[in-house]
């Protein structure tokens, strides 16, 4: 066996792989029977190549080998089970699933020729109501704020995907770090927010919409990286439009969307264009 495998060469043959991985998300699973203690650390991780894969670790080894885990950085995962990715709302199409266990060892190192894809942005033709998207897969997007509705404790936006529409829904944390932009925006420096891993939804004449999924969604706004400076290069003057806030408690998100004021575009269409 070689020193450390792809993702897509694992399977449920042995205990003794070894992997190199970038960790794309960590995120930690409250417990089933008392949510305010850890259930398990939760990881997504892309090889060199760029394949993708769940990974778990259970409460019991977090002190030990998942305390100090950071994401963005690079490990090697060595000794792990390989079993079926049998999850409701999956982050990876890899058909398996890393458990680690109490033999396994995580080891940071460092490689400034390994790539980085930190995001996997969906194209706007796969969130088309006619291609039926599969709602099993996590996805992420990315695009500009031009109007959102604080109803109770959620976060809505109307966004146009070319001539195609995208309501999009934020619940409780998840506002908190989002509302200092949304307050402080103007057209001349919009509000960019990149949404990784948000569940697809369909509702009414089925319309696709995305929303968070309590833990693994992210939710990043203007950062100062590659991918949001690519985005924002790109905003043609036809993506601008006047950022508004929305109180009335009978807004119908549908108003913007018929009208042209909400709009949102995917990286991978504004690189096309």
């Amino acid at each position: 066996m070689a020193l450390f495998s792809l993702l897509s060469q694992i399977n449920s043959s042995n205990t003794n792989w070894g992997v190199r991985a970038r960790l794309i998300r960590l995120y930690k699973q409250p417990s089933f029977t008392n949510k305010d203690e850890l259930g398990s650390l939760e990881m997504v991780l892309h090889d060199e190549v760029g394949d993708i894969i769940h990974a778990t670790l259970r409460a019991p080894l977090y002190e030990r080998i998942g305390k100090d885990l950071t994401e963005g950085k690079l490990y090697i995962f060595r000794n792990f089970i390989v079993v079926d990715n049998m999850s409701t709302f999956k982050t990876t199409h890899h058909r398996h699933k890393i458990n680690l266990f109490r033999k396994s060892v995580i080891r940071e190192f460092q490689d400034e020729n390994f790539p980085s894809f930190m995001y996997n942005f969906t194209e706007f033709e796969q969130l088309a109501p006619q291609n039926q998207p599969d709602a099993r897969y996590l996805i992420d997007v990315i695009g500009r704020v031009v109007s959102y509705q604080m109803p109770f404790e959620g976060w809505n936006s109307g966004f146009k995907i070319q001539n195609r529409q995208l309501s999009c829904t934020l619940w409780a944390e998840y506002i908190n770090d989002l509302l200092p932009y949304l307050e402080n925006s103007n057209d001349d420096e919009p509000v960019i927010v990149a949404i990784q891993f948000a569940r697809i939804h369909q509702f009414r004449d089925q319309d696709v919409k995305v929303a968070n999924t309590f833990h693994v969604t992210k939710v990043t706004v203007n950062e100062d990286n590659d991918v949001f400076k690519a985005f924002k290069k790109k905003l043609s003057i036809n993506d601008t439009g006047d950022f508004k806030m929305v109180t009335s408690s009978n807004y119908d998100i549908y108003d913007d969307l018929a009208n042209g004021k909400a709009k949102f575009r995917t990286l991978a269409y504004l690189n096309d264009h």
